[in-house]
């Protein structure tokens, strides 16, 4: 038996290819367009409310906050749970966080896709007590003030 491709065909499976190529979790946020944390975000304060917003409208199912420091510790939070679509969703954080190391992730049905989806959007918390260490190299254009006068005219 022999396989003929009709040309023009390669594209599409070649697309297809790397598509399952992908790591799932790049796969898995399709419908992910912003958030409050950003992906990868340093805080130097700990966030009281946090957003995503989506591309689309979707069914939220699941949304959770963990604390990767503590063994996947989840960290109370409060968002409007509903049937409906949504294209944005606002969570509470209940209880102060720590510095540490977080995951926002969440789970959703995509109606109209008729397909699930989900996302992590990893953020850090840092310590209001770390100071900015200071630069103790002074700048090569300033002379110091002891130094004694040039000789170049």
């Amino acid at each position: 038996m022999r396989t003929v491709i009709v040309r023009g065909a390669y594209i599409p499976m070649l697309a297809l290819g790397a598509s399952l190529l992908m790591p799932a979790q790049t796969r898995a946020q399709e419908m992910y367009d912003t958030s409050v944390p950003a992906v990868g975000d340093i805080l130097k304060e700990p966030p009281t409310t946090m957003h995503i917003s989506f591309s689309e409208g979707i069914h939220l199912t699941e949304v959770r906050l963990v604390s990767v420091d503590n063994g996947r510790e989840i960290w109370p939070i409060e968002w409007p749970k509903t049937n409906e679509d949504v294209f944005k969703v606002e969570i509470a954080v209940t209880k102060p966080l720590p510095p540490g190391k977080y995951q926002l992730e969440w789970l959703a049905d995509v109606r109209q896709h008729y397909h699930s989806d989900g996302g992590v959007i990893p953020f850090t918390v840092t310590s209001q007590d770390l100071q900015q260490p200071s630069n103790p190299v002074m700048p090569v254009a300033v002379p110091p003030e002891d130094a004694a006068p040039s000789d170049v005219r």
